[in-house]
């Protein structure tokens, strides 16, 4: 299929409706069009201020304006039910633009699949959950009520190290922390005694008195080791009411994806094009959904950027753009570029620019 309108013919075109678009710039064309093959995965550096979310408008627009996509084909995530809502006006706004500038037939729909990442996790475990004998109806369960869980456990645990007064809501707050990151990241208490024990072992053979930081190191392991048992408790106690966490959720989402092939094959009929918002803030386990479903080579574009990384509390990490490629690789014969970038800022002054890349040079290294 060849290019009937370019990023410039369209926004001179919606131009004349009296649409309120510039001509994009040779950065947003690239990456409107992915200039050699419109359906390849590729990965969009994407700096604050840089149009990022007029650029992925504008993308779902030539895609439906040149044939390559009817707009509900196009699956786009993001983070939040506000970015969802924004990009989706975004999109719906510009396909009524392209109608009436006759660009697209006049029955073309105008909605686009925009969610996030947790809404869409929540409909894949709600259609497939029965595969693993699961109630995913069930409401999921709130912060306030695993709070009160987990203080529970830790209250009736057969240890006074863990049940002082003063240490519980310490202790709480851990176990809640330990029990995210083990179901964001798929490891099993096992795995990390294994790994700390080795740790402990190798601190052991130290000669000489230990630092600060080595003691501080050395405490933390041992108190991760302590609270393992008490992890497996929490876990056992929340499957045993029946009721999810949000973590829960997307850790299901994604074994389901991993575990049987045709639930991406459905996903893949269903969306020909996708779209990830803040792709630098997805977990291991919302990576490992994704690309279960849309791997191998499926039209999925991720934009981010690195600097703007804020989740990784609970568990995503800024190097997760610059592993793209090993998440969602090229098929055989795609051969386009695999990395774009959007480093032009609109919104910032220069001066503001240096010094948030003087502040941010230490998560670049």
């Amino acid at each position: 299929m060849t290019e009937k309108y370019s990023p410039q013919d369209i926004a001179a075109a919606l131009q004349k409706v009296g649409a309120k678009v510039f001509e994009p710039t040779a950065e947003q064309s690239a990456i409107i069009s992915i200039a050699t093959n419109p359906l390849e995965p590729a990965v969009v550096i994407a700096g604050a201020g840089s149009g990022k979310t007029e650029t992925m408008a504008a993308r779902v627009i030539y895609l439906v304006a040149n044939g390559y996509a009817r707009p509900d084909q196009i699956l786009g995530l993001t983070f939040t039910r506000k970015a969802a809502g924004e990009l989706a006006i975004r999109i719906r706004t510009r396909l009524r633009q392209l109608r009436a500038a006759k660009l697209i037939p006049e029955d073309t729909p105008l909605e686009v699949a925009v969610t996030t990442y947790h809404s869409y996790a929540a409909r894949l475990l709600s259609e497939h959950s029965i595969r693993f004998g699961i109630d995913a109806d069930v409401a999921p369960m709130g912060d306030a009520a695993m709070w009160q869980l987990a203080n529970d456990v830790v209250r009736n645990w057969d240890d006074a190290t863990y049940t002082n007064e003063s240490a519980v809501s310490t202790v709480v707050d851990d176990l809640l922390g330990l029990t995210k990151l083990m179901l964001e990241h798929q490891v099993k208490p096992d795995a990390i005694e294994a790994a700390d024990l080795a740790v402990l072992q190798e601190l052991s053979t130290m000669s000489g008195d230990l630092n600060d930081h080595v003691r501080k190191v050395n405490r933390a392991l041992t108190q991760r080791i302590g609270l393992l048992p008490m992890v497996e408790r929490f876990i056992e106690r929340r499957q045993q009411s029946g009721q999810l966490s949000f973590d829960d959720q997307m850790s299901l989402a994604a074994d389901i994806a991993s575990n049987f092939a045709d639930v991406g094959e459905l996903e893949r009929a269903k969306y020909s094009v996708v779209l990830l918002d803040e792709y630098q803030d997805t977990s291991q386990s919302q990576v490992r959904m994704l690309s279960s479903l849309f791997g191998g080579g499926h039209p999925v574009m991720a934009v981010g950027d690195p600097c703007q990384a804020i989740y990784t509390w609970r568990g995503a990490s800024a190097g997760t753009i610059n592993s793209f490629g090993r998440y969602f690789p090229k098929a055989p014969g795609q051969t386009g570029a695999e990395r774009y970038s959007l480093l032009t800022t609109f919104r910032n002054d220069k001066a503001i620019l240096e010094l948030a890349n003087v502040v941010s040079e230490q998560i670049r290294v």
